[in-house]
């Protein structure tokens, strides 16, 4: 019984990927700052999350200034986690995501078309450029959105973050938003394509700006932001 659903939502994932891909393209013709491509990707994640079933509570945003640029960092457990990103930020943003996906058909196409940042993890020099594009978007007022794990978690618990990234929002001055995901991890596991339609959570916490925080402790910045996420709900 289980099995119509899991190809019903294989198949409209690829669906949906190729039309609003597409669609993502297409509007960065008539918009070169990649406002209205990043739109696109929102409507493919929120499409994706209906047609899949999946539930949603968010709490926090009130905790938001929608007229602040924010540095969002979540952590990672899941490729659900992007899409909860997409759908439920309420910032004009742009996301970290790994170099590979910008190689996928229609997918990649729309990424790069709306400006999201990619990044090569293998390649340091690389990743510094990927900082220094994430900082002009931030000098425009544009929010940046990370996953300080810098990949996905294997077991469910959220492991250390990379103090690397935390550099940004120092050098920025621009307050970190630890935003939680609980659920995905059960709802969709590394190495599956296999979804299992449980409720899904995400939660904003209060802003930590950078303070006196500098590049050489920036890994105090990053314990401070992890152990918001990993303190009990």
């Amino acid at each position: 019984m289980f099995f119509p659903y899991q190809l019903y939502v294989i198949l409209c994932f690829f669906v949906l990927m190729a039309f609003w891909g597409v669609a993502s393209c297409l509007a960065s013709l008539f918009d070169a700052s990649g406002n209205r491509a990043h739109r696109c990707l929102t409507y493919w994640a929120k499409s994706n999350l209906a047609v899949a079933g999946l539930r949603v509570q968010v709490r926090g945003m009130e905790r938001l200034d929608r007229a602040a640029t924010y540095v969002f960092m979540l952590n990672h457990a899941s490729f659900l986690d992007i899409l909860l990103a997409f759908a439920y930020i309420p910032h004009n943003f742009r996301i970290f995501t790994k170099q590979e996906i910008f190689r996928l058909p229609f997918m990649g196409w729309a990424l790069k078309r709306s400006g999201q940042v990619p990044m090569d993890r293998a390649n340091p020099r690389k990743g510094l450029g990927s900082l220094r594009q994430a900082s002009a978007l931030l000098k425009k007022g544009i929010s940046i959105v990370v996953f300080p794990e810098g990949t996905r978690t294997p077991d469910g618990e959220i492991k250390d973050f990379k103090a690397t990234v935390f550099i940004l929002p120092i050098r920025a001055g621009i307050a970190v938003v630890p935003v939680r995901v609980e659920g995905t991890f059960e709802a969709l596991k590394r190495g599956s394509i296999l979804l299992n339609p449980v409720p899904l959570k995400l939660t904003f916490y209060d802003s930590i700006a950078p303070g006196d925080f500098n590049d050489r402790d920036r890994w105090l910045y990053a314990k401070k932001v992890r152990e918001v996420l990993i303190s009990p709900p």
